[in-house]
C-alpha cells in the first residue's frame, strides 16, 4: 500500500487526518509519526484526549464525580490532599506519573498519623484506578507504592517527663524550638501557632496571648487565614512565666519561613521532621545515620560492649495540645476555664482526656495501696506501733 502523501499547509506544517483527528508536523515524517503514536496508544487502550491533562485537573474532576456523597468538610479535606499531591508532583500530566513519583510523595508523610496516610492512599488509589479504567494510564502506579512507617500510630498522648525536659532544654538550638515552647505552654493548635505574631498578639503587660485566627491547609499546600476551627477559637489565654521568658525580646511570627512569611504545609512538614530528627540526635548523642558508626561507638563494639537501643522521639504536633491539657488537669484548673483556654466549642474532648488521666491516677493509687498493704503484711508489729504513735 503506497505511503500517504501530505500537502504542505500555508503555515509550513504538514497535516494528516486519522479517525477525524488532525496531526501536524514540520515535516511529513513528523506528522506521520504523531499519527502512528496515537494509533499505538489507541491499540493499547489509552485515551488520546487524556494524555494532556494534569494530575490536578483529573483528580479534582474525579472528586466532583465520585465523592458527591461526602460532607462538605470531608470534600475540603480530600481537595486539600489532592492539591498537596499535585504540588509535589510538580504539575505533571496524569499519564506521566509513575510509582517512583508517588513513592517520593508518600515518603514525605512520615510525620502524619497512620489514619491520615491511609486516607491519603485511599484517595490516590481511587484516582489512579479511575485513570486506568478511562484509558489515561495502562496500569495503576499506586500498586508499587510502599506506605511509610509513621512516627506514631496510637492516639494522641501527653509527654513523658524526659520528653518535656528535652524540649525545654534545647529550644534555643533549633528553628522550631520557639514554636515548640509556644505549643507546650499554650496548647495551641498547629494553625494557631503558625498564625501567632508576637508583636500583635502577645501583651507582656497584661500577661496574655490573644488568638486572632489560624492558618489552614484545607485548600491545599499554601496557607489560608481562617477564624479558627470552632466559634470559640478566637480567645485570650494566659502568658505563663516560662513562655514569657522565651518570648521577651522577640518579634514577628514564631515559626516563619526564611523570608518571614507564613509557611506552606510542605515547608512545615520538613521543618517539623527536622526538629524531631534534631531531638533524636540530642537524645542519642548522634544522628541515626551514624549511630553505631562513630569512633566512640566502634570502640565500644570492638571491645565487646553493646550500644543501647536507638531511642525514637514520637511526638506529634497535637500531642503538645494534649500535654497542656494534662498539665492543667494536674494543676486542678476548672473544666470551664480550660475549655476556654483550649478554644473548644464544648467540653467533650477535654472530658475524654480528663477521664483517661483519672483512670491512670486510679491505677497509680491502686499500686500505692498494694505497696501499703504489702508493708503491713510484712511488718505488722512495726506498722501498728507506728500507727499508735501517730
Amino acid at each position: 500500500m503506497p505511503r500517504q502523501k501530505l500537502t504542505k499547509r500555508p503555515d509550513g506544517y504538514f497535516r494528516v487526518k486519522y479517525h477525524g483527528k488532525d496531526f501536524y508536523g514540520k515535516t511529513q515524517a513528523e506528522a506521520m509519526k504523531r499519527r502512528d503514536e496515537y494509533k499505538q496508544k489507541e491499540q493499547m487502550g489509552l485515551s488520546h484526549d487524556l494524555q494532556g491533562i494534569t494530575f490536578l485537573d483529573y483528580a479534582m474532576n474525579w472528586l466532583s464525580v465520585y465523592r458527591t456523597d461526602c460532607s462538605q468538610a470531608l470534600q475540603k479535606q480530600y481537595a486539600g490532599m489532592i492539591r498537596f499531591a499535585a504540588d509535589h508532583l510538580r504539575k505533571k500530566f496524569i499519564c506521566d506519573i509513575n510509582a517512583n513519583d508517588l513513592q517520593a510523595l508518600f515518603n514525605k508523610l512520615t510525620v502524619y498519623s497512620s489514619s491520615y496516610v491511609s486516607k491519603f492512599a485511599s484517595i490516590m488509589n481511587g484516582i489512579f484506578r479511575n485513570a486506568v479504567s478511562n484509558g489515561a494510564l495502562l496500569r495503576n502506579p499506586m500498586d508499587g507504592v510502599v506506605r511509610p512507617k509513621c512516627k506514631k500510630t496510637e492516639g494522641h498522648r501527653c509527654f513523658e517527663p524526659w520528653e518535656r525536659e528535652l524540649i525545654r532544654s534545647t529550644w534555643e538550638e533549633h528553628d522550631f524550638g520557639l514554636a515548640a515552647m509556644v505549643m507546650l505552654y499554650t496548647g495551641f493548635r498547629r494553625g494557631e501557632m503558625l498564625h501567632l505574631d508576637i508583636d500583635r498578639d502577645v501583651d507582656f503587660e497584661k500577661k496574655t496571648i490573644t488568638v486572632r485566627g489560624a492558618v489552614s491547609f484545607s485548600e491545599g499546600n499554601q496557607p489560608a487565614i481562617t477564624k479558627g476551627k470552632t466559634d470559640s477559637a478566637i480567645r485570650t489565654v494566659p502568658l505563663l512565666p516560662p513562655l514569657e521568658e522565651v518570648l521577651k525580646g522577640r518579634h514577628g511570627l514564631v515559626c516563619p519561613k526564611e523570608n518571614g512569611t507564613i509557611m506552606s504545609q510542605s515547608s512545615f512538614a520538613r521543618k517539623y521532621d527536622s526538629y524531631i530528627s534534631f531531638l533524636e540526635t540530642k537524645l542519642n548523642g548522634t544522628c541515626k545515620r551514624w549511630y553505631g558508626k562513630t569512633k566512640e561507638h566502634k570502640a565500644i563494639l570492638e571491645a565487646g560492649g553493646e550500644l543501647p537501643a536507638w531511642r525514637e522521639v514520637t511526638i506529634r504536633c497535637h500531642d503538645f495540645r494534649v500535654e497542656f491539657c494534662a498539665r492543667a488537669y494536674y494543676a486542678q484548673v476548672p473544666l470551664k476555664t480550660l475549655q476556654s483556654w483550649m478554644g473548644h466549642a464544648d467540653a467533650q474532648m477535654i472530658l475524654e482526656i480528663y477521664t483517661k488521666l483519672d483512670k491512670e491516677q486510679e491505677r497509680t493509687d491502686a499500686a500505692k495501696m498494694v505497696d501499703y498493704l504489702g508493708n503491713i503484711d510484712s511488718h505488722p508489729a512495726g506498722t501498728e506501733a507506728s500507727a499508735q504513735s501517730a
